[in-house]
């Protein structure tokens, strides 16, 4: 399973800060201090629906997506992936009754995606190897992004810190899929 690459990574250093660089921010990046340090997922959500609610023109900044490099990230090179979603389109299909499947379809064909509005936030703990990958998945929404909503599968694919294995979950769903077909 090929996914293109991209990179949506875009250094913000500052809340007050309110321009962004359209094209990505390119490593290597000079030491500083964030000024975001302490601040909440909700507070950076928050920080995005006013600077950025909208895509802007020419950029790959996504208004549902973030990445927080925190106290743990320079430790373990980790880094936490949020993005939005809505729910009843993220809901894993391996996970549902018959029943519940038959009016999942219902309700989706009912709320088209383009008019549904993204109503919830998920949050990823990944390494810096796996983001740009799991970045990409969450952006380019296939069969294996809903996978990543479900908690139980998610944690099954975390090792013992909380990091979500990206690659070692993508190639047992895709090991699984081979299997199955």
């Amino acid at each position: 399973m090929q996914t293109p690459q991209h990179n949506f990574f875009s250094l913000v250093r500052d809340p007050s800060q309110t321009a962004f660089d359209l094209s990505p921010s390119q490593p290597l990046v000079s030491p500083f201090t964030s000024e975001f340090l302490n601040h909440t997922s909700d507070q950076i959500r928050d920080f995005i629906a006013v600077n950025l609610p909208v895509q802007l023109p020419g950029s790959d900044l996504e208004p549902g997506q973030y990445a927080i490099l925190d106290a743990r990230s320079e430790a373990d090179n980790t880094v936490i992936l949020g993005h939005s979603y809505f729910p009843l389109f993220m809901r894993d299909q391996d996970e549902m009754t018959y029943e519940e499947h038959e009016q999942w379809g219902i309700e989706c064909d009912m709320n088209d995606p383009p008019q549904a509005n993204d109503s919830a936030w998920k949050e990823w703990r990944v390494s810096f190897a796996d983001a740009e990958r799991a970045s990409t998945i969450l952006s380019y929404e296939e069969d294996f992004t809903m996978k990543l909503y479900n908690d139980a599968f998610v944690a099954s694919y975390s090792d013992a810190e909380g990091v979500f294995l990206v690659e070692k979950a993508l190639e047992a769903y895709v090991n699984q899929s081979v299997v199955e077909k």
